[in-house]
């Protein structure tokens, strides 16, 4: 069975070395389980740590020790200002345009195999003094599991292991549970819309909420004037069931509508109070809230609301009614 390959390598002081930085002679030890490792260094073969497999070590755990460990060296160097900023690659949460990200400045240390409150280990935490606001997970082989995604209490991502060897300084996140971010472009869209939405608004008397009721414009089929019309967390179209948060815009009513033979909660009109249907508000390419799937349940979220205005905002800006 050939030799592990280490690709870093500490010291009785748990200093970290690559092969650049070893030197023959000196003794290294493993970061896993702290035997002695081999620096290999010759005129054919590349400079490589190497020890024999053992109970303890395999490739996975050596790969995720040391990627951890790197993650921490990284962080520390660049509080006591002997390197660059680590960098996260990050996308737009609405059109998934790369962003890069400077890891935030409030944070000031990391500790490794870090036990939260709620029990569960992290690989690295994120410190801001003495809490952890934020966690990096390490992927080898096995993604995160479910149970832990769903009970982690404060925000992490997951980074590729062999990634982070190979450029410790760029995280790549394969999961990212961080605050999403907004590209230039999204945010410059979002503004041209509420700056019409507004006027529209104010012209129909209307209120625009900040919550629950996502709003659009579009011409009422009837009148022909530009009117708001709202968008809400509902189990289907044409949906009898009232919604949930009040008060409700002066302008979603429970209508009768010919069309569907029956009442439900519906957008109307402030000038002819002519129905405004879900079929076309909704279903038509040229409709407001077109392939806009409310992200919001029965818990609303700021989050959801801003994720999702900013997505009817592209689409309107798409179909050119900005």
């Amino acid at each position: 069975m050939p030799d592990l390959r280490v690709p870093f390598v500490i010291d009785s002081e748990d200093r970290l070395y690559s092969p650049v930085t070893a030197e023959k002679g000196k003794d290294y030890l493993c970061p896993v389980c702290r035997e002695s490792v081999i620096f290999k260094q010759g005129e054919v073969r590349v400079a490589h740590f190497a020890h024999k497999v053992s109970d303890t070590c395999n490739q996975e755990t050596i790969t995720h020790k040391i990627a951890k460990m790197l993650i921490q060296k990284v962080v520390q160097e660049w509080k006591l200002g002997k390197s660059s900023q680590p960098m996260l690659q990050r996308t737009c949460q609405i059109c998934d345009t790369p962003i890069s990200q400077a890891l935030p400045e409030k944070v000031d240390s990391t500790v490794l195999e870090y036990r939260l409150r709620d029990g569960l280990i992290v690989d690295v935490a994120l410190m801001v003094g003495e809490i952890a606001q934020a966690a990096v997970e390490i992927r080898v082989t096995h993604a995160v599991d479910k149970i832990k995604t769903h009970r982690l209490s404060i925000p992490f991502i997951e980074l590729n292991g062999y990634e982070i060897i190979e450029n410790p300084f760029i995280w790549k996140p394969i999961i990212d549970n961080f605050k999403p971010l907004t590209c230039e472009e999204c945010k410059l869209t979002y503004s041209k819309f509420q700056t019409k939405a507004k006027k529209i608004a104010k012209a129909n008397n209307i209120e625009l909420p900040t919550t629950y009721y996502r709003h659009g414009f579009c011409k009422c089929w009837k009148c022909k004037r530009e009117i708001i019309v709202f968008a809400w967390p509902k189990d289907r179209m044409h949906d009898k069931s009232a919604p949930k948060v009040k008060p409700r815009p002066k302008t979603v009513q429970f209508s009768y509508s010919k069309t569907v033979g029956n009442k439900y909660w519906v957008n109307t009109c402030p000038y002819c109070e002519c129905i405004q249907g879900d079929f076309y508000l909704h279903s038509d390419p040229n409709g407001p809230f077109f392939g806009v799937n409310l992200e919001e349940d029965d818990s609303p979220t700021a989050a959801a609301f801003a994720k999702d205005m900013i997505k009817i905002a592209r689409y309107a800006a798409q179909i050119e009614l900005l």
